[in-house]
C-alpha cells in the first residue's frame, strides 16, 4: 500500500468516525485490507483526529 492511499484511507476513515460513526463507510475504509495495512490507517486516522479536535 502506498503512503498516499494510507492517507486517503486514513481521511476517510476519520471522516467516518466524527460525530455519529458510521459503521459502512468504517468498514469500507479498511476492507481489503492487512491487518498491518489497517493498523496504518488507523494510527493515520487517530493523528489527524487529534489534529482536528480542538479544546475548549
Amino acid at each position: 500500500m502506498s503512503e498516499q492511499e494510507t492517507r486517503t484511507r486514513a481521511c476517510r476513515l476519520a471522516e467516518a468516525l466524527s460525530g455519529e460513526t458510521d459503521p459502512v463507510a468504517v468498514r469500507a475504509a479498511l476492507k481489503g485490507l492487512t491487518p498491518l495495512e489497517a493498523n496504518r490507517v488507523v494510527r493515520a486516522a487517530a493523528a489527524l483526529r487529534a489534529r482536528t479536535v480542538t479544546v475548549h
